[in-house]
């Protein structure tokens, strides 16, 4: 598999999990399914998923789902833990424990989520694959067009 096909399956991943910023705003067209690209008419229309491919991402997905969600839940915590920690008197020793601790919550979730992607990747063909990493990439140069072009009707600062 090519980086970028895996790098797309890893967009997928993130997209799955409950409560994440990618889930409230997906960029794929179509009607909002909470992350499950496999549920969007154009990318199923365009991988030509079956209802057995179908079928098979929705119980990884609710498989995995509520283990994503605690560990998310635990990022948030832990960051939440370090966001008190700077606003406060605390020595450098503990702040930076608790860098730890958040950096470790991390590392757990995007473990699990690569874990889910690699359980995915087993359901689509190498076509398919690749064909989710072209979509990728063409959202990705749509998202940074709107960016660029967002950011050019943008006042300089200063300017009013």
């Amino acid at each position: 598999m090519t980086h970028r096909a895996f790098g797309a399956l890893l967009l997928a991943a993130n997209l799955l999990v409950s409560g994440t910023s990618a889930l409230g705003g997906s960029h794929w067209r179509g009607a909002m399914h909470k992350g499950k690209f496999w549920k969007k008419s154009d990318v199923r229309e365009a991988l030509h998923l079956t209802d057995e491919e179908v079928r098979s991402f929705d119980r990884i997905f609710a498989r995995d789902r509520t283990k994503l969600k605690d560990l998310k839940d635990e990022v948030e915590k832990r960051r939440d833990d370090l966001d008190a920690l700077l606003v406060s008197d605390e020595d450098d020793r503990k702040v930076l424990d608790q860098v730890d601790l958040l950096e470790e919550a991390r590392a757990r979730l995007g473990k699990a989520r690569a874990m889910m992607v690699l359980e995915m990747r087993k359901v689509l063909t190498a076509e398919q694959r690749a064909k989710l990493a072209a979509m990728r990439t063409e959202q990705r140069k749509r998202r940074l067009e709107k960016e660029q072009r967002d950011d050019a009707r943008k006042p300089s600062p200063g300017e009013s």
